[in-house]
């Protein structure tokens, strides 16, 4: 038995997929047109598109950002503020944060309960079912009067981390016994197979400089959830298994007083989903959470996005552009996360490919497209990933890119079976026409190659680089080691300056 599996007690999930239920009411799908108010065909086939994938734990977010979306006892938003309030006109004039509430609200006031039909669709499809509660959700937060607030938001500024707005203190026990009831209602209410904190939405609980009196409060509240989760599953006969979604390096959890390794060592969690936010990375720390993390099992996580940025757009429009994960993207991170580890693959916003601008004309060049299913029902079959082409995508902010000049840095292959070719493609954020840039990989300078546009077909056109910041480069297959491979990039021009800000390896099947 596998060491860090000694004392769990939970069933063995291999493939996570989360749920956020907002998406019902701002998304555009084969059930559900922008022209149409939301009805219960939006919420059984969120589900229901599921079926015959590998995925078998669905992790349902009950929130619209801030709003709740079940008739809570906590929060009575649904029964006594919501059959009050008026839509405002014209709606032509409403805020993107407008038209996901009053969409919300439409489906809500008719005694709506997605949480239940989500769970019942689930167990018709097989699927077992988690409640993911965002710990402190920072959507709108700087704004005083958003319609996706909370009443408890609302009423209580004095429990924030900057008057002007910002994440709740967990300092405040106030605070504290707001979400664990919130928690406990739901647990009561619905007969569900677990439930997943999710804390990197956002990680931020306590002020800069009471981390260290912080890490201890949430030791204490995560001890009392567990607590809750099993009074309850013993009153039911099964064990409730307990989920936390923190960050990609366990010393990111630490600075902002998320002490995962002693919530393992007491076994207070069964499994630990490691985050990267809200980008696909390989930069994840699967080997240290291995080593250090006992008794829970591991997951990776997988985003629909690899990269953000500003869009090349003729119309100039930025927001919410974003580098959209491919096929093989989502199954090389896949097999190279099975083989370097991990207990399951966890999906974050997978569905977030279809349209959900609410017909921002803006956006017209990049309309949304259904999301890849396909990719989903092979995903956790080692043998088959082991047969396809790869792409290894190093992408910025996670620890090698940016990098001014110079960089070197590892990446892990798996060279399983027969490839044809292989190609690296590095990028930077100038123009590199004139630049006498090298690309190193195992000590061995590769040959400059004469090529063009990306190395896989790219999901939509949104965000990719720009030709004149690539260069490509022939990867000699002779070079690759199953495992590390080094590689290193240099700028060799003492004058002109050029930063890197990613890295893309190409395997191609012949």
């Amino acid at each position: 038995m596998p060491e860090n599996q000694q004392v769990f007690k939970g069933k063995r999930y291999k493939c996570l997929y989360n749920h956020e239920l907002l998406s019902l009411f701002t998304t555009q799908t084969p059930y559900q047109t922008y022209d149409e108010n939301v009805t219960d065909e939006q919420v059984i086939g969120y589900v229901k598109e599921l079926e015959g994938t590998q995925v078998d734990a669905l992790m349902c977010c009950p929130q619209s950002w801030r709003t709740n979306l079940w008739y809570s006892e906590i929060d009575r938003r649904w029964q006594d503020e919501a059959p009050y309030e008026k839509e405002p006109l014209p709606e032509a004039n409403w805020s993107y944060n407008d038209k996901a509430y009053f969409r919300t609200r439409r489906y809500m006031l008719q005694h709506k309960d997605p949480v239940a039909l989500s769970l019942q669709t689930a167990r018709e499809i097989g699927v077992d079912f988690f409640i993911a509660y965002r710990m402190n959700d920072h959507h709108y937060v700087k704004l005083k009067h958003a319609q996706t607030h909370g009443s408890f938001w609302r009423s209580h500024p004095e429990y924030l981390l900057e008057p002007t707005g910002s994440a709740f203190n967990y300092l405040v026990p106030e605070v504290r016994d707001y979400y664990f009831s919130l928690l406990k209602e739901l647990a009561e209410n619905y007969d569900i197979d677990g439930m997943e904190l999710d804390l990197m939405r956002s990680p931020r609980y306590f002020p800069d400089n009471q981390i260290a009196e912080g890490t201890l409060v949430m030791n204490e509240f995560i001890r009392r959830i567990r607590s809750m989760l099993n009074d309850i599953g013993e009153s039911r006969g099964k064990h409730l298994s307990l989920s936390v979604r923190v960050p990609h390096r366990i010393a990111e959890g630490l600075k902002v007083g998320l002490d995962t390794e002693a919530w393992d060592r007491e076994g207070l969690v069964d499994m630990v989903n490691i985050s990267s936010y809200f980008k696909t990375t390989l930069e994840i720390g699967i080997e240290e959470y291995k080593s250090r993390i006992k008794n829970a099992l591991i997951y990776g996580e997988l985003h629909f996005v690899t990269n953000t940025g500003s869009s090349r757009s003729a119309l100039g429009y930025s927001n919410n552009i974003n580098r959209k994960t491919t096929k093989e993207i989502y199954e090389t991170a896949a097999l190279q996360y099975w083989k370097r580890g991990v207990d399951g693959i966890s999906f974050f916003n997978y569905g977030y490919t279809r349209d959900h601008g609410f017909h921002e004309p803006r956006r017209k060049e990049y309309p949304g497209k259904e999301p890849q299913f396909s990719t989903l029902n092979t995903i956790c079959d080692i043998k088959y990933l082991e047969q396809l082409p790869q792409h290894y995508l190093i992408g910025t902010n996670f620890g090698t890119f940016p990098a001014d000049q110079e960089v070197s840095f590892k990446v892990h292959l798996v060279q399983e079976g027969k490839f044809s070719h292989a190609v690296l493609r590095l990028e930077t954020d100038t123009d590199t026409a004139r630049l006498p840039l090298t690309a190193q990989f195992n000590g061995v300078i590769l040959q400059e190659k004469l090529m063009t546009g990306e190395l896989f077909t790219p999901f939509s056109l949104e965000c990719l680089p720009p030709q004149e910041r690539l260069r490509y480069y022939e990867l000699p297959l002779e070079l690759i080691k199953q495992g590390d491979n080094q590689i290193r990039l240099a700028n060799n021009d003492p004058y002109k300056k050029a930063t890197f800000v990613g890295t893309e390896i190409a395997l191609y099947r012949s």
